[in-house]
């Protein structure tokens, strides 16, 4: 197969990871990938097995990205089309009504979350769903909150397919015995210090101030605590600000973005999900499972995907600061629990979870989009 791919960005965040990952999967089973996005720090990666295309996939930016997307369809007779943003299935609608020639290629979309801050306005979301589904044959959907979400701006239940593809490389994602002492050395905690950890863009989706509050509700009873956020962004600023007014200095540490994420959670001793939104998983949820860390999350129907409470991870209820703090307290005190924990999610995610695993059913997926009659609204570069 000739396979399109296209991501807004290739910036370090879940999706993206999701997208190379998938890539390198596909292209390792002899199929031909591309990618289009604006760019980012992945492409790098990207390019040692797929082909990136550039594209201004912003809005100011559609319809030259429609031009583009509209060449790379037509001279390399791509088969299938697999997006995952709203702005790209914009430009790949405009891309398949404009473009002349001989080439057939059928399109699927993949909603990867709902809400892009928890300001945001309902309408925003709605208009964004709405766009996604828009000439797709079929929609891959990663959670039962994001069906309800597109079943409400009109999507038919046949146009929908429970499917995740949200996985990483649990080969690659390894720890070695001297990644604990080490984290703590560079980051200046004790030798015994009780490592509490979330990684994730520094972006309001995040809910990066929960956590924050959560970790000056546990440093208040537990001296050992020690917190680490990974992660960067436009938000850095305020969330440091927001850090010192609760008096956590020298106990909450800001890494940044790293590369040796593995290195990090191997240091931990807890790990958190702070977002309260539906969307996907999270990639960082199943890089601490696959470690065998223990996981603490909010109760939204995405992660309840992988965490099930008592048996692979705890969940508290939404927002509810005071639960959160209790649950990682009685894992930091409880290593025993948490490494029970840890253990069921490993295997989970090894299971259900890895790239190998999962590429091969969407591959599956794909030839079956592109076996069958053609028939409803598959979109034809004519």
């Amino acid at each position: 197969m000739r396979i399109l791919l296209a991501a807004k960005t290739m910036g370090v965040g879940g999706l993206e990871r999701i997208v190379v990952g998938l890539a390198r999967e596909l292209s390792a089973r002899q199929h031909d990938v591309w990618v289009v996005s604006s760019g980012g720090n992945l492409v790098k990666d990207l390019e040692r097995f797929a082909r990136h295309v550039q594209a201004p996939l912003e809005p100011v930016g559609v319809a030259q990205s429609a031009r583009i997307i509209r060449r790379v369809i037509l001279e390399h007779h791509i088969d299938l089309v697999h997006s995952f943003s709203a702005t790209a299935s914009v430009a790949i609608n405009l891309a398949f009504l404009k473009a002349r020639g001989d080439g057939k290629a059928r399109l699927v979309s993949s909603p990867m979350g709902l809400q892009n801050s928890p300001r945001e306005l309902p309408v925003t979301t709605w208009l964004r769903n709405w766009l996604l589904i828009r000439g797709a044959e079929q929609v891959l959907v990663i959670s039962p909150e994001i069906r309800r979400h597109l079943k409400a701006v009109g999507a038919r239940d046949e146009l929908l397919v429970d499917f995740n593809f949200v996985g990483l490389d649990v080969a690659d994602f390894t720890r070695q015995p001297s990644d604990g002492p080490g984290v703590r050395r560079e980051f200046g905690f004790p030798e015994d210090a009780l490592v509490v950890s979330t990684i994730g863009a520094l972006h309001p989706r995040k809910s990066h101030e929960l956590f924050i509050d959560t970790a000056a509700t546990v440093a208040s009873t537990e001296p050992r605590a020690r917190f680490l956020i990974v992660g960067d962004g436009d938000l850095r600023d305020d969330l440091e600000e927001y850090a010192r007014g609760r008096k956590l200095q020298s106990r909450l540490a800001f890494t940044g973005n790293r590369e040796d994420v593995a290195r990090l959670l191997s240091a931990t001793d807890v790990y958190v999900k702070p977002g309260v939104l539906e969307g996907f998983i999270g990639i960082t949820v199943l890089e601490a499972l696959s470690l065998g860390k223990p996981v603490v999350a909010f109760n939204t129907e995405d992660v309840k995907m992988a965490l099930t409470d008592g048996e692979t991870g705890l969940i508290v209820p939404a927002g509810d600061v005071a639960a959160l703090a209790d649950r990682i307290l009685y894992l930091l005190r409880n290593p025993a629990v948490g490494k029970q924990l840890g253990q069921a999610g490993q295997q989970l995610v090894m299971e259900e979870f890895d790239f190998s695993v999962l590429a091969r059913r969407l591959e599956d997926f794909y030839q079956d989009v592109l076996g069958r009659a053609s028939r409803g609204n598959y979109a034809t570069v004519q």
